[in-house]
């Protein structure tokens, strides 16, 4: 069994969290060696080896050191630095720094199909070609169904890559943002089972597997199948409160992250309710976690979204209009929250038609999809701005 500080570094890579790839400097001269960062599970520390990777599987890592092969447990490995790659792959890097993600695509799609490129680096290449793509759906949706074609095109050509539960991923995230909520959800939830339970597949982390679960939770109840959001949103729950009581205070800010997609899950159960049309239940249900302030991030602001939108069902704008307000502007755990907050109190303002109401509908729909392009109240944001 893997150590809590193993699980939440590897979670990071796997969730593309990891922010320090795109910060540290380029490997950009042919022939530099590769940089591998191996956490020592005795010490905590993380140690970085340097060679040439040969392998880069969900279950090793094979390092030429100066002609001495090297061989680890890929659920050591934190992160890789490549040293060896195309001008491509180092164009596409600079682009994804300067967020011009159409250049990204196209360098990082010649990359994944040079020839001359290793296929570890070809398959890294592929899978930021797929994320780029999902950053470009926030304001062309045609690009969404690119990204998860991408994606699913790394597990198909490199389907024992270290990277294929990120490329999963990003399919079916790709998926609900363009609407397509059923497809997501069975691709999400087939995510969430490879990591439901300990151990979780070799490769896969719990923390990205349950988060995954959470997701697919929200996608089945999109699709209106509010039975299956029930069981995912149970099962989420229970599995990431169990993984929050395994990590100690060893590394704060994944705590915090995972407290937080716990407390999420925890209010799952009323949005279930007010989907189902048990409106007072749900009120009352969101009401109770509302008025407790010791409640984690997630839980506190997901209560608030969802007594916002009970309130709204009530008819009951204006009141619901304050708890999307605060959701908009303290909101820190959530950018999805943050966004569907916005859309609520554009609704609300429609239906109260105070004023010049459209005029404020449209500054708020405009934040959600110039700001919060790439979470799912955009598409609902875009489709309301086409018709003021």
């Amino acid at each position: 069994m893997k150590s809590p500080l193993q699980r939440c570094l590897r979670s990071a890579l796997a969730l593309g969290l990891a922010g320090a790839a795109l910060l540290a400097p380029s490997a950009s001269a042919q022939g530099r060696p590769d940089t591998v960062y191996r956490l020592n599970e005795r010490t905590g520390k993380v140690l970085a080896i340097t060679g040439t990777v040969l392998e880069n599987s969900l279950t090793k890592v094979r390092v030429d050191r100066s002609g001495k092969e090297s061989s680890y447990d890929a659920s050591e490995i934190v992160q890789i630095d490549w040293g060896s790659v195309p001008p491509s792959y180092r164009d596409g890097m600079t682009y994804r720094r300067k967020g011009e993600y159409a250049e990204a695509v196209d360098a990082f799609r010649v990359a994944a199909t040079d020839a001359s490129t290793r296929e570890v680096v070809q398959a890294d290449a592929r899978l930021k070609a797929a994320e780029a793509l999902l950053m470009l759906g926030a304001s062309d949706a045609g690009q969404l169904q690119e990204a998860a074609s991408e994606a699913d095109k790394l597990v198909s050509d490199f389907g024992d890559s270290s990277l294929v539960p990120r490329a999963r991923y990003v399919a079916g995230r790709a998926l609900r943002l363009s609407g397509q909520d059923a497809a997501a959800a069975a691709a999400l939830e087939a995510l969430y089972n490879e990591g439901s339970t300990e151990p979780a597949t070799a490769g896969y982390t719990r923390r990205a597997c349950l988060e995954a679960g959470l997701e697919a939770a929200w996608c089945y109840l999109a699709a209106g199948e509010t039975l299956k959001a029930r069981e995912l949103f149970g099962g989420a729950k229970g599995g990431l409160e169990m993984l929050v009581g395994s990590m100690g205070e060893a590394d704060a800010a994944s705590r915090q992250a995972v407290e937080a997609a716990a407390g999420e899950a925890a209010q799952g159960e009323g949005f279930c309710m007010l989907a189902g049309g048990q409106t007072d239940q749900a009120l009352s249900f969101f009401e109770r976690t509302t008025g407790r302030a010791d409640s984690p991030a997630g839980a506190r602001f997901a209560a608030l979204l969802g007594r916002g939108e009970a309130l709204a069902a009530k008819g009951r704008h204006r009141d619901a209009q304050l708890c999307f307000a605060e959701v908009a502007s303290l909101e820190h755990s959530s950018r999805d929250r943050a966004a569907r907050a916005l859309l609520g109190l554009a609704q609300s303002s429609l239906a109260l038609g105070d004023g010049d109401a459209a005029g404020a509908a449209r500054q708020w729909l405009k934040v959600v999809t110039e700001s919060y392009g790439d979470t799912p109240a955009a598409r609902q944001a875009s489709e309301l701005q086409g018709n003021l």
